[in-house]
């Protein structure tokens, strides 16, 4: 069995900054020292543009420093989520050059760092695939060799590039995920409060089975001071807490994270690399909760960044159909929202008129549009029909969401709430505890599934179920019965 020990490390009482990352280089000024600290620090943010300003800033401070220049290499390499580019790696490759050229007498660690990215760079970008594992495996030789902290992440994050995030029992499916999941765990004895290894940590568990052990690292996250550039690190928890089914701390994460975007407010927006994800987490958490105007701020941020409005299908999700129904302007799933609105209203000759323009474009594709046409289905006595299209909205959610990443309306919602309104309770029952494994503390499916365990006559399960919905639901300002499917 793969020892899962990182649950086994403590969370500090008192958490330190997440900031501390130090890399110790051959110069005698403070400033480009600091300038070094500070550009990997930002590279564990993944905010690798401000990264490579900052080891900009130390190569400008001390013109002899070799280091500064494999920072830009290792700032211009790919990360988790971002592939390496032509123009990335033309970037890096000069930058390493350089740092070769000046690296005649340096210290044996420095020595090792330029030499394991030279590796990645050494041929073209043709080559890349190549070259990036021979600086993978001069990293874990590195890593291993030396016991450096930062070689060991920097290693581990190369594994977890080629490995892959998938898990094959208790362990991570490929040995180069292995590899790091090793790595992480051993800096983490060591330093519990260091930011990449409490990001790589959680990243590591975003499709295990059991994520529990990512537990401590999405608090110690939480509980830190963090930086403006620093939004990612903010918004890591949220993978924690939504792949788990908190999805008030996974909203509250999300918040953090905006306000790093936008210190200044909301009309300042930053474009940042990873805005438009970390706001789409903190929306889809708020979608599943029933406060309708936290959802409709999230709504709001969302429009500002896709240049689209999320107001319609926002009060869809919560049981606002006429507001739903009357949303003017281009509206996100426009016509599939305004479909299912119309049909909550009792406007079934304008549904059917929508689901004709519905049904000419690629119903194979979008599950809101199968959702719609499902309940449309529905509404003309076509069950057959209407479970057709839910299981193929939700084969789609299937392929398509997974992690952090979840569907604004589940399809197993819809079709819980289809069978109980035809008074199959089993099968509601069946399917309402199908999104509750994809889906963990989904209240809409909670509530669904206890009616349907009072309609089975189960009265003590089905009071356990409402319990824990309530205990999701509170602080809403949305009745759950207007907020079904």
């Amino acid at each position: 069995m793969f020892p899962v020990s990182i649950a086994g490390v403590v969370l500090a009482t008192v958490v330190a900054a997440a900031t501390s990352v130090h890399l110790p280089v051959s110069t005698t000024s403070p400033g480009a020292q600091a300038a070094i600290d500070r550009g990997l620090f930002l590279y564990y943010a993944y905010n690798r543009d401000d990264a490579a300003a900052a080891f900009s800033r130390a190569a400008s401070l001390d013109s002899h420093l070799a280091m500064a220049y494999w920072g830009i290499a290792l700032a211009a390499g790919p990360d988790l989520n971002n592939p390496m580019t032509a123009e990335r790696f033309d970037r890096g490759a000069r930058a390493i050059r350089r740092a070769e050229a000046m690296a005649t007498v340096l210290p044996t660690g420095e020595g090792a760092f330029i030499a394991a990215m030279a590796q990645r760079y050494r041929g073209k970008f043709a080559d890349w695939s190549r070259d990036d594992s021979a600086y993978r495996e001069a990293m874990l030789r590195f890593a291993r060799d030396s016991r450096d902290e930062n070689a060991q992440l920097l290693a581990a994050e190369a594994s977890l590039e080629i490995g892959g995030l998938d898990w094959q029992g208790d362990a991570p499916a490929s040995q180069a995920s292995r590899d790091a999941f090793e790595l992480i765990n051993g800096v983490l004895k060591r330093d519990p409060t260091n930011p990449m290894a409490n990001h790589l940590c959680i990243h590591v568990y975003d499709l295990a089975p059991d994520r529990s052990a990512a537990l401590p690292c999405a608090q110690r996250l939480d509980a830190v001071h963090l930086p403006a550039g620093a939004e990612h690190l903010a918004h890591m928890p949220a993978h924690y807490w939504i792949e788990t089914g908190n999805y008030t701390n996974a909203e509250a994460s999300s918040e953090r994270a905006y306000s790093l975007l936008t210190p200044t407010g909301d009309a300042a927006l930053q474009p940042a690399r990873y805005g438009k994800h970390d706001m789409v987490v903190g929306y889809s958490a708020s979608m599943m909760l029933g406060n309708y105007t936290v959802a409709r701020r999230w709504a709001q941020r969302m429009a500002i960044v896709f240049d689209d409005s999320f107001a319609a299908i926002t009060a869809l999700r919560f049981g606002r159909y006429a507001d739903a129904y009357s949303a003017t302007g281009e509206q996100f799933e426009g016509p599939s929202v305004r479909g299912l609105a119309a049909i909550h209203l009792g406007r079934l000759t304008e549904a059917h008129a929508i689901g004709a323009r519905v049904r000419a474009g690629n119903t194979k594709q979008g599950y809101l549009p199968q959702l719609f046409l499902g309940r449309l289905a529905e509404s003309d006595g076509n069950y057959d029909e209407a479970v057709h299209w839910i299981e193929l909205a939700q084969k789609n959610q299937d392929a398509d969401f997974g992690g952090e990443l979840i569907p604004l309306f589940p399809a197993g919602e819809a079709l819980g709430e289809l069978n109980l309104r035809r008074g199959d309770a089993a099968r509601a029952i069946a399917a309402f505890n199908d999104v509750l494994r994809s889906y963990p503390n989904d209240p809409r499916a909670l509530f669904g599934l206890a009616k349907a365990l009072q309609m089975q006559s189960h009265p003590a399960q089905a009071a356990a179920a409402r319990s824990r919905f309530e205990m999701e639901w509170k602080g809403a300002d949305t009745n759950a019965g207007d907020a079904l499917p």
